[in-house]
């Protein structure tokens, strides 16, 4: 997987444990402890191969070279995904309320999906915020207070 220590990586490795999978992901070694922490093998230099991959890092063509020959790739980019070779299928997720929702939230309100925090905005700086977000390498929601 790639981007494992960000905020999506780092629920797609605990959502894959919890399944039983075999997971590695990808990412800084400063988020070595991390990702490990969440019970996935460390890479820290893509390595191709995979059966599987996972681009939560949006690395789109450059995580498509990193899937065997037949495998899979699933994005996180809709209406953006790379295009389909050496019989890859691409698929690309895409969130919206619904019952699965409802889910996680009860994982993460008993814990089993942590939840990271990058920091706190008072309502008056939502503009602040939303830059804060939209900043790349972010591990963790910003949260908007009253």
């Amino acid at each position: 997987m790639t981007g494992a220590a960000g905020v999506v990586g780092g629920y797609l490795l605990v959502l894959a444990r919890r399944r039983g999978w075999d997971v590695a992901g990808l990412a800084r070694p400063a988020d070595e402890d991390f990702v490990r922490g969440l019970g996935a093998d460390f890479l820290d230099w893509p390595l191709g191969g995979w059966f599987a991959v996972a681009d939560a890092a949006a690395m789109q063509e450059d995580a498509l070279a990193l899937v065997q020959n037949g495998g899979r790739l699933v994005g996180v980019m809709p209406g953006r995904a790379p295009a389909a070779e050496r019989g890859i299928t691409v698929d690309v997720v895409d969130s919206h309320a619904d019952d699965r929702l409802a889910r996680l939230l009860e994982l993460a309100a008993v814990g089993d999906l942590p939840i990271r925090v990058e920091g706190t905005f008072p309502l008056d700086w939502v503009a602040d915020a939303q830059k804060a977000a939209a900043k790349p390498g972010g591990r963790g929601r910003w949260v908007i207070t009253p």
